[in-house]
């Protein structure tokens, strides 16, 4: 047979049933071109986490940029960090659970979800507890045309602060979702409109002003999807995602694409993978969104302590340029775990990143190929290979890497590509076959397998890059021979 070329996998599509698809991505961005080159796909190296500074305060638990400024909640402390990476403390914020937090410019609220909540003052740099009587407990905030905007713990009401006064209450001043009346999960502030999501349904109001309560319904602005996270909302690329469903519908993730309807971007393979957590730890999942590269990434985290957590990323861009929805999953080790970022701001022409494991703060760089100097593991399943079930002899494979970039000495001075095949539909696999792909200086280096036996039906084939490289892969090709040889 001729030459021919395999296809580089669009991201995740792991099927229930392995020999139909254990199309795999891990911590390679599934990319589109969007001119002619030497190939219309490819698996590009994202960016290593260096340390921006280690507050050695905990965990974080959000972050939020104010008049340029980062703030992140790390363990029990609300800190602010300058350009140099000084870390200035403002004061304690209770409890363990991710927070909740807006601003309106002056004041920086954080609601920690079913707490207490605070107002950072940054002209007086003050940071007080909301004391109010008429405040009610809360699960999240958000900021609307001069109120802060908060929905009650218990799910059954919105309220307001006064104007620009997030200390200050009117009992008066609460409304509720009349539409359905399922249980309010969060909100989001998307074309100046106020999304307020049930665990069912998102009703949309607007502000009327006025001495009474100002928000007001829009009628005929509601949506037959709800969330299943009060984390799980995120603006992104001029509308916004969340993590939910309807009525009888497990967990999926949306797109909102317009103010009475949502349409579901993630795979059936993706919802299949969303479904094995609990509703518990999908109510505990979270969002963040970044773009880098090109590229614009919405990030969905799943933590268990059952099986091991996930972290799902949608590519849009590439999804657009494909006409399909593409995913990967960042990771960070060399075993199934999710990403250990838990929080991105950008600040400073940096892209800043909390942590879920201790209290550094880190930055989101550019041709570093490792997490806090830790290997990162780039790993890419290809759909199955075949031929109608047709013996084929596997000959020629190979796989084109960006090569002779890399390093002088130490791990990466001499990088290597390991392929696996597997031929039972992915159950298990043969291997690992290690190949170099080109020490530094060896631009024209061709990664190659040869004779990988006979296969009758399908073959599935997996490279593993964990050399701290650029190991972008640009393509893949394989020279097969029918029948036996």
């Amino acid at each position: 047979m001729p030459r021919v070329a395999l296809p580089i996998p669009l991201g995740f599509y792991q099927s229930e049933s392995k020999p139909l698809s254990s199309q795999r991505c891990i911590n390679w961005i599934p990319t589109v071109l969007e001119a002619e080159a030497l190939n219309n796909r490819a698996l590009i190296q994202p960016s290593g986490i260096t340390q921006f500074v280690d507050t050695g305060l905990g965990v974080c638990r959000g972050a939020w940029v104010m008049k340029e400024v980062p703030y992140f909640v790390m363990g029990n402390t609300l800190i602010s960090v300058a350009q140099n990476g000084t870390v200035t403390t403002h004061g304690t914020i209770t409890g363990t659970v991710r927070v909740s937090m807006a601003d309106n410019g002056t004041f920086l609220v954080i609601v920690v979800p079913g707490g207490t909540a605070y107002g950072f003052n940054n002209t007086v740099n003050t940071l007080t507890q909301v004391t109010d009587p008429d405040f009610q407990t809360s699960d999240s905030v958000t900021f609307y045309r001069g109120f802060f905007v908060f929905t009650t713990t218990d799910g059954k009401q919105l309220f307001v602060s006064n104007l620009n006064q997030p200390l200050t209450f009117d009992a008066l001043d609460f409304g509720s979702a009349e539409g359905d009346p399922d249980r309010i999960i969060t909100q989001v502030v998307d074309h100046d409109e106020l999304s307020i999501i049930g665990a069912k349904t998102t009703e949309v109001f607007r502000n009327i002003g006025g001495a009474d309560f100002p928000l007001q319904i829009i009628p005929g602005a509601f949506t037959q999807k709800g969330a299943h996270t009060k984390y799980g909302v995120i603006k992104f690329d001029n509308t916004y995602m969340f993590v939910g469903g309807g009525e009888n519908e497990l967990t999926a993730i949306w797109r909102q694409s317009s103010s009475s309807s949502a349409v579901k971007v993630s795979t059936d393979a993706i919802d299949n993978a969303i479904q094995k957590f609990t509703k518990d730890e999908i109510a505990n999942a979270f969002t963040m969104t970044f773009s880098k590269k090109g590229q614009f990434f919405a990030i969905f985290s799943f933590n268990s302590t059952r099986i091991p957590g996930k972290t799902f990323v949608y590519n849009g861009t590439a999804s657009v340029l494909a006409g399909l929805s593409v995913w990967f999953e960042l990771q960070t080790g060399m075993t199934d775990a999710p990403w250990r970022v838990n929080a991105i701001v950008k600040a400073y022409g940096k892209l800043l990143c909390g942590d879920a494991i201790d209290g550094r703060i880190g930055e989101l760089v550019d041709n570093v190929y490792t997490e806090y100097g830790d290997s990162v593991l780039r790993q890419a399943a290809l759909s199955p290979m075949s031929s109608n079930g047709i013996k084929i002899f596997a000959g020629e494979l190979e796989a084109d890497f960006e090569a002779g970039i890399g390093l002088t000495t130490g791990q990466g001075s001499n990088p290597v590509a390991m392929m696996e095949y597997s031929d039972d539909g992915g159950n298990n696999f043969k291997g690992p076959f290690k190949r170099a792909i080109g020490k530094i200086g060896e631009f024209g280096h061709e990664t190659v397998w040869n004779r990988q036996g006979r296969f009758p039906n399908a073959r599935t084939i997996r490279f593993t890059v964990a050399d701290p490289v650029n190991a972008n892969l640009i393509r893949i090709a394989a020279t097969p021979e029918l029948g036996d040889q």
